[in-house]
């Protein structure tokens, strides 16, 4: 099965031009409700952009689209236009980043789910987030969060499983089931780890000066334990940077974070999508362009950030610029696209 997917996966590419190749590393927001307005039909059959994302923040969720059966109608607009089938994600981690409240009201988060002693809560969580994303035509989950709590009060408030590696392995692999064992995409996050910041990535660039050591038996364990054993479809790289992996680069922009680290020594071959590319820690330094370009060649497969047509030009303009220039090979851009479609078959978004 497997070398038949791949089979199939090079024949769609060898029939792609080159801005559907680059079309599909890119993952968009949009803002308001209107699918031509906000420029995403453009995104989606002009540009051809591989996904998009439903965003509370950007008003994708207020009236009309507050009732299940029309966003259901949206998505499916957007499918018959793309000519990939689109990954359709949102972020539904339950607590305070409940992406489904508009729909079904105040859920656990993470933190309440791992106080209840028992992973099955966690794994039907998932798998009730699973049943209702698939009814609004979502079909891509970015999380669970996998970060460790470490620092008090965490940044990241109630959104962690707990302050041990394997707890959190536990809680979270229970969840990503739920999620996959469903027909959902999940996405563990945020790679290295935000479990010790002590500011906001929205807000500037934290930095978490771990020894390798320590990074390796806290903010790195989970990732190891569930590669392994639960085969997560996704993985976001973020802007943290951690001196003991490169002292220079956040680690969603950086060779050794994501080719050397994530792909080589925890070997992991699946898609690995930035954090939103629009915060303020990298945006501080680099452009939307420069960034994604930076996160391609250090190993990463989906760009998240863009939400007009004019910023996916940008994107699509520097990353054939860098193709040009030698810094990215054709080889490097087909093989994440490989991966992208991979994962569209598995969860039967192609329809292959």
């Amino acid at each position: 099965m497997a070398q038949q997917r791949i089979a199939s996966a090079k024949k769609i590419i060898a029939g792609m031009s080159l801005e559907q190749k680059l079309g599909q590393l890119i993952l968009v927001e949009y803002l308001g409700q209107d699918y031509q307005d906000s420029g995403l039909q453009e995104m989606i059959t002009q540009q051809f952009v591989g996904g998009f994302m439903y965003q509370e923040s950007n008003h994708n969720f207020e009236a009309p689209y507050n009732k299940a059966d029309k966003v259901r109608a949206f998505s499916q607009q957007t499918m018959r236009d793309a000519r990939t089938p689109l990954l359709i994600a949102t972020d539904q981690e339950g607590g305070l980043v409940n992406r489904l409240r508009t729909f079904h009201g105040d859920l656990p988060s993470a933190e309440e789910m791992a106080a209840s002693g028992d992973p099955q809560v966690a794994l039907q969580q998932g798998a009730q987030a699973a049943e209702w994303m698939q009814e609004l035509g979502i079909n891509a989950d970015l999380a669970p969060v996998v970060d460790v709590h470490t620092v008090n009060p965490p940044v990241l408030e109630s959104r962690m499983f707990g302050s041990d590696p394997q707890t959190v392995a536990t809680y979270a692999g229970a969840y990503l089931e739920g999620l996959q064992s469903n027909g959902v995409i999940a996405c563990l996050k945020h790679f290295p780890g935000l479990g010790a910041i002590s500011s906001d990535p929205h807000e500037g660039l934290p930095t978490v000066k771990r020894s390798m050591a320590d990074l390796e038996k806290i903010d790195l364990a989970p990732y190891k334990i569930m590669i392994q054993q639960d085969h997560p479809a996704m993985i976001m790289s973020t802007d943290v940077l951690m001196p003991a992996i490169d002292p220079d680069l956040p680690a969603e922009l950086s060779a050794k974070a994501i080719d050397g680290l994530l792909r080589g020594e925890l070997g992991y071959d699946g898609v690995v999508i930035t954090d939103g590319l629009y915060m303020q820690g990298i945006s501080d330094r680099w452009s939307l362009s420069e960034a994604s370009v930076m996160a391609i060649e250090a190993g990463g497969d989906i760009i998240e950030g863009p939400y007009t047509p004019s910023q996916v030009a940008e994107v699509v303009v520097a990353l054939k610029q860098a193709i040009q220039q030698g810094h990215i090979t054709m080889q490097r851009i087909d093989q994440s696209v490989q991966r992208i479609l991979l994962l569209k078959m598995q969860y039967n978004i192609l329809g292959l």
